[in-house]
């Protein structure tokens, strides 16, 4: 094969996970326990001598064993926080949620849990904007048309992945764009407009539609439907209200302005796409905006909403919640909404060796190895941009921790391994790249499975993770945080999991 097609074949390489953490491979977690495990024991000897600090054992030792123990790829002191926050959500019935319809609801709150009951919807020319109080950011979603880009051949796909990587980087270079979120959704679907393409045809031909022809090729159509698979891509930008106050109070400043500078970049952002051979299919209204997080956590009704027609296309803004929601206790994996079971997880680890762009093609045609159906999931990736000279400080800063981390070590005569060596050409390659012009993100995934029920779901989880590891990526399933992750992942936010 000559060199320039192995350049097409395997064009990139994804920054590795640093190693190195705060201080010797301990992460900011687990360091900031160890220092409160000390720091007990300090207080404890220096009030109460040797007594105070054996008395105190029992606190700061169970602290300071955790920090270095992992579970479920998370330090152990972290995941004890995490399960005994659970366990107080459970006493006070904060894991159970349901909507009473007649119960009274304060104005211009959707049916959500928490903060995002907050979250305002402002239809604004065929453009929602989402606007969330708490946060003070405005979000914009779009459709996009990328049909067939993983059935091109690889050298399209390079030429394409390239043009979307320079709109990616203006973004960087810009103030007041906090996120940028891009979303993959494969759910079950119809195949209505085959269906009336069909009786479309028999009228303008004035054909018999009660010949058996026309009868057995709806009889295919009605066993074909439940194959239907639905691959839809979402790009959704975040606005930062704050950092953008200058131009919100020259175009007048309130709601208005608002809308008005959602509208602008929604403009802006279409061109800089369309320019790069990427159509936006439509930004999405109130009611679609809607259905993204309706499907999401009410799997059963996708093939419903998908088949109304353009007029009713979208659900109701007063529908958009669950009507009953549970997180089960002794299961800190799953979350039970709407007679639907998901599970959402953290992209933790990355292909380390250099992939080809649409790596991730086994995961969006990802089958349940039971059943061999689809699996439903929704793939979340959640940009943030960094400025040059963020990502700048930021790679010295790393650097100075790696030498100080091979200094200690050298002092216990322990040499570097191949992992810090790679961590620290990881650092070279990304200052090269931004000095080159690139820019820079930092980056989470999130990936939430549903199914109909729970044997089902761990059947889909199982073909996640085959899918998965056969392109090098791992998935951690976000225990005790379910909840969270999952309107995190269906509500079209681009906020992730802080």
């Amino acid at each position: 094969m000559s060199s320039s097609n192995d350049g097409y074949n395997r064009p990139v390489r994804l920054s590795r996970r640093s190693s190195q953490g705060v201080f010797l491979g301990l992460d900011a977690w687990a360091f900031t326990t160890i220092a409160a495990a000390l720091a007990i024991a300090v207080i404890s000897t220096t009030r109460y001598g040797f007594v105070g600090f054996f008395a105190s054992a029992i606190i700061w030792a169970p602290m300071g064993i955790a920090s270095f123990i992992p579970i479920q790829g998370m330090p152990a002191s972290k995941l004890a926080v995490l399960w005994i926050s659970k366990q107080v959500r459970h006493a006070t019935g904060g894991t159970k949620t349901r909507f009473r319809p007649e119960r009274p609801r304060v104005a211009a709150t959707l049916n959500l849990p928490g903060k995002l009951a907050n979250v305002q919807l402002w239809d604004s020319d065929d453009v929602t904007s989402a606007y969330s109080p708490s946060d003070r950011t405005v979000s914009i979603t779009a459709e996009l048309d990328v049909d067939g880009f993983l059935m091109m051949d690889n050298a399209d796909r390079y030429d394409l992945s390239q043009q979307l990587a320079s709109v990616l980087t203006s973004f960087t270079q810009r103030a007041g764009i906090k996120r940028v979120s891009m979303q993959e959704r494969t759910m079950p679907t119809t195949i209505r407009p085959a269906r009336q393409h069909f009786e479309d045809t028999l009228v303008r031909r004035g054909t018999d539609g009660t010949t058996p022809v026309a009868q057995n090729y709806r009889d295919v159509m009605d066993n074909a439907e439940r194959f239907a698979v639905s691959h839809r891509n979402y790009l959704t930008l975040t606005l930062d209200l704050v950092a953008l106050q200058g131009q919100l109070k020259s175009l007048g400043g309130g709601k208005q302005a608002i809308q008005t500078l959602a509208k602008l970049e929604a403009g802006n952002v279409a061109a800089a796409l369309a320019a790069a051979n990427i159509n936006v299919r439509r930004w999405l209204d109130s009611r679609q905006w809607a259905a993204l997080a309706r499907t999401a956590i009410d799997i059963a009704s996708v093939p419903m909403i998908q088949d109304r027609s353009d007029d009713q296309a979208g659900v109701s803004v007063d529908a958009i919640g669950p009507m009953a929601f549970d997180e089960p206790r002794g299961n800190n994996g799953v979350v039970l909404a709407e007679g639907a079971w998901h599970s959402t997880m953290w992209i933790h680890e990355w292909p380390r060796s250099m992939a080809q762009v649409g790596f991730i093609e086994p995961i969006v045609f990802a089958r349940d190895p039971a059943t061999d159906d689809a699996i439903s999931h929704i793939f979340t990736l959640v940009l943030t941009p960094v400025s040059v000279k963020a990502a700048l400080k930021r790679i010295r800063t790393e650097k100075k921790v790696w030498r100080g981390n091979q200094r200690l070590k050298a002092k216990r005569n322990d040499s570097d391994s191949a992992e810090d060596r790679a961590d620290w050409q990881a650092l070279d390659d990304q200052e090269e790249s931004i000095v080159q012009g690139h820019g820079e993100y930092r980056y989470g995934g999130y990936l939430t499975v549903s199914a109909p029920t729970e044997e089902r779901l761990a059947s889909g989880i199982a073909g996640i993770r085959n899918a998965m590891s056969r392109v090098g990526m791992e998935g951690q399933i976000l225990y005790c945080q379910q909840a969270e992750a999952l309107f995190v992942n269906a509500m079209p936010l681009g906020t992730g999991l802080k």
